[in-house]
C-alpha cells in the first residue's frame, strides 16, 4: 500500500514541473464502485480456479485530471476489496502526463500504473512515448498514444515490448439529463517470453466502456463494462460489469 500511495506523490510532483502554466480546465471525483464477475460474458469458473463470484468485491477510489496550454495530467488512487477482511485487499495507482512539444499537439507522453496486495503480489507498468492533444471538440475528447512498455512484476522485470491506447470521452443531454459516455483501452505488444508466460500470449488488451448519468450538479451514477484479453494473469476474453456512485467536486 506504501508502494501506491508513494507512486501517487512522485506522479504528481513530476507534473508540477510547468511554471507559469494556463489552467484550461479540470475535473475531480470520488467514487464507490461494485465490481461484479460474475454477470460478465466472457467468464467462468473454471477460468478463475473457482466460484468466479468470489472475485467479486467493493473499491473505493478517487480521480482526477486537468488541462494546461502545455497538456494534460491524469491520476487515480483505488482501495480495492473494502468488504472483505483485512488481508484480502489492494490499492492501485495511475497516473498519467501529455507534454506538448513546442506549439504541436504531439506529445510526449508517460504512465506509471502501480498495483499492490496485502498478499504481497506487486506489479509496476511504465510507458513512455508519444500521443496526441488534438482530437477535441464541443463536450468530447480522444486522445492516443504510443509507448515502450516496462514491467516489475515479481521475478520479471525489464522491457516488456510496447503499449498503445486511448482515453476518450462524450458529454451529451438526452431527454433533458446530462450522460457522460467514456472509453479508454490498452494494447499491449512484442511482451518478454516470461510476462507473456504468466499472461496467456505475447499480447494483451485492457480497456473500459463506461455510461454515467449526471444526476445532480455533484453527483452521478452508471454502469461500467470491464474487458480484458490475456491480463490479468487470465487467458483470453474476460469482463466483468462495476456499478458506480460518484461525487464530483
Amino acid at each position: 500500500m506504501r508502494k501506491s500511495l508513494l507512486t501517487l506523490g512522485v506522479v504528481a510532483a513530476a507534473t508540477a514541473i510547468p511554471a507559469q502554466a494556463e489552467y484550461l480546465y479540470g475535473f475531480g471525483s470520488m467514487y464507490a464502485d461494485y465490481q461484479v464477475w460474475d454477470q460478465g460474458f466472457g467468464n467462468d469458473d473454471d477460468n478463475f480456479g473457482g466460484d468466479i463470484s468470489d472475485r467479486n468485491q467493493a473499491v473505493i477510489g478517487i480521480e482526477g485530471g486537468a488541462a494546461f496550454d502545455w497538456g494534460q495530467i491524469y491520476g487515480f488512487y483505488d482501495y480495492e476489496g473494502v468488504d472483505r477482511s483485512g488481508d484480502d485487499r489492494g490499492a492501485s495507482t495511475k497516473g498519467t502526463i501529455h507534454y506538448n512539444l513546442m506549439d504541436t499537439k504531439v506529445s510526449l507522453y508517460a504512465q506509471v500504473y502501480n498495483t499492490d496486495t496485502d498478499a504481497g503480489f506487486h506489479e509496476q507498468n511504465r510507458v513512455l512515448g508519444l500521443g496526441y492533444t488534438g482530437l477535441s471538440g464541443d463536450g468530447w475528447a480522444f486522445t492516443p498514444f504510443i509507448g515502450a512498455h516496462q514491467i516489475n512484476s515479481g521475478d520479471i522485470s525489464g522491457s516488456n515490448g510496447g503499449m498503445a491506447g486511448w482515453v476518450g470521452y462524450y458529454n451529451t443531454d438526452i431527454a433533458g439529463q446530462n450522460f457522460t459516455f467514456s472509453t479508454w483501452g490498452e494494447y499491449e505488444f512484442a511482451r518478454n517470453d516470461e510476462y507473456s508466460a504468466v499472461q496467456g500470449g505475447d499480447y494483451g488488451l485492457n480497456g473500459s466502456i463506461n455510461a454515467l448519468w449526471n444526476f445532480h450538479q455533484n453527483w452521478s451514477t452508471g454502469v461500467l463494462y470491464r474487458y480484458t484479453v490475456n491480463k490479468l494473469a487470465r487467458e483470453d476474453y474476460q469482463d466483468l460489469i462495476i456499478y458506480r456512485l460518484q461525487y464530483n467536486f
